[in-house]
């Protein structure tokens, strides 16, 4: 697929933990959306592993939307993947909606974090303080599932705890499934699913 390292912040490594947590744990969607996608890496990867039948990718980042047509023209996805340029959901169509919201966000709420990590990996991708874009997202975020939908975030443990994010996640009416280690070789890692209640679902 296509990429340039800028637009890289970890997804081309994390995409292969996705794929099995999905299909084992959450259950295959039919729409996906990937949030903070870059050119899509962990999208893409369940796309091709045949875990949903559309994708649709959203990141605040403009010069990733020219590497995210490269790969859908090169693999003929043209009419399956969507890329929106968006700040959140701000230039997200009101009326789109997804079975499954996954995302690599920015892990760290703060400037003062390993040196070794702010220069590898530029505040865009890293830095989210005091959590304000999960307050956003989480916020925002309901609006845009379907009946029975899910998120799946995947953090960092060395920057935060399922705690930090409990709070923003049951404010925003959605209820939290749990965390869930992300596997060997991503053990700084876990994934937080959270879901419409039930009663929201409609069931």
């Amino acid at each position: 697929m296509s990429y340039t390292p800028e637009l890289e912040g970890g997804g081309h490594e994390f995409g292969r933990a996705f794929a099995p947590f999905v299909r084992d744990v959450v259950g295959r969607p039919g729409r996906l959306l990937e949030w903070c996608a870059g050119p899509g890496f962990i999208g893409f990867s369940l796309l091709a592993a045949g875990l949903c039948d559309s994708l649709d990718l959203a990141d605040i980042n403009e010069h990733a939307a020219s590497a995210v047509a490269e790969t859908v023209g090169a693999n003929g996805l043209d009419g399956r993947v969507q890329f929106h340029i968006s700040d959140c959901f701000a230039h997200i169509p009101a009326g789109a909606s997804w079975d499954l919201v996954i995302g690599n966000p920015p892990h760290v709420n703060s400037e003062d974090t390993q040196t070794d990590y702010r220069r590898s990996h530029s505040p865009l991708i890293w830095q989210d303080s005091d959590w304000a874009i999960h307050r956003r997202f989480y916020r925002e975020v309901g609006a845009h599932l379907l009946p029975g939908g899910s998120v799946v975030l995947q953090e960092n443990r060395r920057f935060s705890s399922p705690e930090d994010f409990t709070g923003l996640i049951e404010g925003s009416g959605l209820e939290v499934v749990g965390a869930f280690d992300c596997g060997p070789d991503y053990e700084d890692y876990y994934f937080l699913w959270s879901r419409l209640p039930a009663v929201a679902a409609g069931s």
